[in-house]
């Protein structure tokens, strides 16, 4: 969407992420690369001729070797995930297929880059010492998220007016229930309104609107629509976002953006001011977005 100019006659982009708590964005994001890694060996009877086998799980377990010693060379800011998806069918057969799905974060784009050319060199060495074939799949790259200190005092404004938001006991019952399965301490909801942060070096996740914010100011908020403290990216969120609780935040979300557009229409001089940090934080960087042009390959 970057890359065709869907943004490019945009003054401003809102935007909300769930959350646990009230809060106006002053945070960046961690730029990612993600990728999946295919090996391909040569079957064989693991007792009878393993020698007329090349194992692809031998490749993936020396690959990912070399990622965990690659760990104590990156950035204390880096971050190296991955998730093996296929490796090998039976015991008794040396593995001739082996996948897995690696993602790589860093603060900002350039240092993810110098780390995906590593990682690149650490697959092709494995692959070598193996004796396999491999393939090297990119999933999506994301740039880091520029925050706009001056939006998010806007959006503070209107979360001021709002007020918190109110929880019923059942509510607040309910919360602690999926918190103590989950084995988090019992804090319930917040629905308080925090108020705004030092922006600090990334800490947390990624998103794709960071490209956005590449090209075009980026206004961001989180509300409530989750236990405090809960397991992320679990059944414990979506327990919780399907019901009352993540109602009552994304209504409040709703409203949060809607005010904060009124003021922008309403007052040029915000948009201004909006466009101004972000050409400061922007400086002379070119986005390159890192997904080829073109319809998405299909992914295994």
């Amino acid at each position: 969407m970057v890359r065709e100019g869907l943004f490019d006659d945009l003054d401003v982009c809102m935007d909300w992420h769930p959350g646990d708590e009230i809060e106006a964005s002053t945070q960046s994001s961690k730029a990612l690369v993600d990728f999946r890694l295919k090996f391909y060996g040569d079957a064989a009877h693991a007792s009878g001729d393993p020698w007329n086998g090349n194992s692809a799980v031998d490749a993936m377990e020396l690959y990912t070797t070399g990622l965990n010693y690659y760990r104590e060379h990156v950035r204390p800011t880096a971050r190296i995930h991955y998730d093996i998806e296929k490796a090998g069918d039976v015991v008794n057969v040396v593995p001739e297929y082996a996948q897995i799905w690696t993602r790589l974060r860093e603060n900002d784009k350039k240092y993810v880059n110098i780390m995906y050319e590593r990682v690149k060199k650490i697959a092709e060495a494995a692959s070598m010492m193996a004796n396999v074939d491999y393939e090297m799949e990119l999933i999506s790259g994301i740039y880091e998220i520029l925050p706009n200190r001056f939006g998010a005092g806007i959006i503070q404004n209107n979360f001021e007016l709002l007020g918190e938001i109110k929880y019923t006991e059942s509510e607040i019952d309910y919360a602690n229930t999926i918190l103590k399965e989950t084995g988090k301490e019992l804090k319930g909801l917040d629905g308080t309104i925090k108020p705004l942060r030092p922006t600090l070096p990334a800490t947390g996740g990624s998103t794709d609107v960071g490209d956005v914010s590449q090209v075009v100011p980026v206004v961001r908020l989180r509300t409530t629509t989750a236990a405090k403290d809960g397991p992320w990216h679990s059944w414990a969120v979506v327990a919780c976002t399907g019901m009352s609780i993540g109602h009552k935040g994304m209504i409040y979300a709703s409203k949060a953006l809607a005010m904060t557009m009124l003021d922008l229409y309403k007052n040029p001089k915000l948009i201004d001011g909006v466009r101004k940090e972000f050409l400061v934080r922007k400086g002379d960087r070119v986005y390159v977005p890192q997904i080829p042009p073109g319809p998405p390959k299909l992914i295994d």
